[in-house]
């Protein structure tokens, strides 16, 4: 590369971000004023490249500035459940690579913001709080660490070392956090992609088709996964330009895609929906006639508008694949040929094809008879019990919902890996309704009696872990982090030892008389002491999401109270 790559990459950035990232504590004065313009546009350009986010969004992402502790942009995409922090360094001769301390300073600061030592934050990271605490406690979100620079050179060993040590400790229980490095090559291939990105044309055979003729002309039928690959191959995230979001990596969904290809291709046209495509024009060629067994075409300046994920997850599969010929994939492709305004009509397409309610494993638990029986139950104790997903169901005191159903049982069966389930991938349970850990909570044995006292319960330990947590002198540390991450383990280990009671009779039981209070407390500073002695050292937000140290955890601090006379209860056995 050189340094009339760097001019380009600079004014391209410039020309999208300079006019609208924050510059409220710049002074134009300043000798530095054009490089730190530099610097946020480059960290704004991150997020966008990454996150398939608008300009605008990617350039409010920027809290470059005084105590910014190593992190120059923060940015969560609820539609990829993605926390995106970035560290960006432009360097004006377009030479080497961040210094180890840089790199040193950024892992820092993310291990800062994963263990929310908010007070080492300017005001407008704080500004983000919420929704960086809500994704780190999610557990279906990750969190992406982007390192830009202009720079020619790859990162050094140390910088690199850095970054290694504080994977390691991150995924320490499961895949949470990745790293994209993007250097000057880097930078300048996503700017040239952008901007001068040949229009792609596609050229395939499409089995068993059909036509339409009105008002657009458009045609379907099914392609063999080995033509999806190649395009892949040959055009990667250019093929989705024109959708609403990028290539999700590794979803639960993409990971299901994975699996029929491996062990159901033949079944893969009806467990798929298919991919749609929109072209400027299609050609049919010659070959075949008028034969709708199998006819080619060719598609100019097309874009997959719907089955993005698809389409990459096949694409990333072939490298591997021996079966991809046997994958037959759903395919309709929409000529906007007599569309008039091309790019309109194009853009209802896409945000139409993309605006569909997705079917979740959830969604398939109506149809187990014991979610049913626990309905009706329910229902004469007066007690309405919402198994389908709906907008206008909101949990109270006589209605609970499946979710706060299947945690609250999660939590009352007394077991840690089930509380881990819970809190980092609670879809899990419902993903197979005749196996564990589904049928562990879910099963003839359990009463609706027990169900709802479950709940009941559950609520009151959350309401006290929040009063708990508005107590502390700030909301950070070590016990805030137990407190937040490990509410799900905290309530295991108070219905092992503390409400037996309250599941001894069918009458009305008062929730006063099991002093949850009381019992939260001594569960809390018996845990902090266990996990100080034992994980000082490790996230609060992945300890929590790992079996083997949750195990570790919960037997050491029920074994504590009960050397303080606390009574252990296993309420499955009453």
């Amino acid at each position: 590369m050189s340094i009339l790559h760097v001019t380009q990459i600079a004014k391209r950035i410039k020309d999208l971000f300079e006019e609208i990232i924050p510059k409220g504590d710049l002074s134009t004065a300043d000798q530095h004023y054009p490089i730190r313009i530099l610097s946020r546009s480059l960290a704004a350009f991150a997020v966008y490249s990454q996150s398939s986010c608008s300009e605008l969004e990617a350039a409010n992402s920027v809290i470059d500035g005084t105590e910014d502790n190593g992190i120059d942009a923060i940015y969560f995409s609820p539609t990829s459940r993605i926390l995106y922090l970035v560290q960006s360094k432009w360097m004006q001769d377009g030479a080497g690579e961040p210094s180890s301390a840089d790199i040193g300073k950024f892992c820092n600061g993310v291990e800062d913001l994963i263990n929310a030592e908010w007070d080492r934050f300017n005001d407008t990271a704080n500004s983000k709080r919420a929704e960086v605490e809500a994704a780190i406690a999610s557990f279906d979100a990750k969190v992406q660490l982007i390192l830009i620079y202009s720079g020619s050179s790859a990162l050094a060993k140390h910088g690199t070392q850095h970054l290694d040590d504080l994977l390691e400790k991150l995924n320490d229980a499961s895949e949470l956090v990745d790293f994209v490095p993007l250097n000057q090559a880097a930078i300048y291939k996503l700017l040239a992609g952008g901007i001068a990105g040949e229009p792609i044309e596609l050229e395939f055979a499409l089995s068993n088709w059909g036509r339409v003729e009105e008002p657009l002309e458009a045609y379907y039928g099914t392609i063999s996964g080995e033509e999806v690959a190649s395009w892949w191959q040959k055009y990667g995230d250019r093929l989705f330009e024109k959708n609403l979001r990028g290539v999700l990596g590794k979803t639960e969904v993409n990971q299901e895609i994975v699996k029929t290809i491996e062990n159901r291709a033949q079944d893969f046209w009806y467990f798929n929906n298919g991919v749609t495509v929109t072209a400027a024009k299609v050609n049919k060629t010659l070959a075949g006639g008028s034969n709708r067994e199998l006819g080619t075409f060719k598609a100019i300046d097309a874009s997959v508008v719907n089955g993005a994920q698809t389409v990459s997850t096949i694409g990333r599969y072939a490298g591997s694949a021996s079966n991809l010929a046997k994958v037959r994939v759903p395919l309709r492709i929409i000529s906007l040929e007599r569309s008039g305004d091309i790019d309109d009509y194009g853009a209802s397409i896409t945000r139409t094809n993309n605006t569909q309610n997705r079917i979740e494993a959830r969604d398939f638990v109506t149809q187990d008879p014991e979610q049913s029986r626990l309905r009706q139950e329910l229902a004469l104790e007066g007690v309405t019990y919402s198994i389908v997903r709906s907008e206008g169901t909101k949990v109270g005191d006589n209605v609970i919902d499946l979710q706060e159903a299947t945690v609250a049982l999660a939590c009352a069966k007394g077991e840690p890996s089930m509380a881990v389930l819970a809190k980092r991938n609670i879809g899990q349970f419902w993903a197979d309704t005749k196996k564990a850990p589904y049928k562990a909570i879910f099963n003839p044995s359990t009463s609706s009696l027990f169900l709802n006292r479950a709940v009941i319960i559950l609520r009151e330990i959350d309401r006290v872990l929040v009063s708990l947590i508005s107590s502390l002198p700030k909301r950070s540390g070590k016990r805030y982090g137990i407190l937040v991450h490990g509410n799900r383990l905290i309530a295991t280990v108070i219905f092992k030892v503390g409400v037996k009671k309250a599941f001894e009779s069918a009458s009305t039981f008062d929730l006063s008389t099991l002093d949850l209070q009381s019992t939260a407390v001594q569960v809390v500073d018996q845990m902090v002491s266990v996990i100080e002695a034992n994980y000082a050292d490790n996230f609060m937000a992945t300890l929590f999401k790992n079996t083997e140290k949750c195990t570790q955890v919960f037997d050491q601090t029920i074994s504590s109270l009960q050397g303080s006379g606390t009574q252990q209860n296993d309420l499955f056995l009453i």
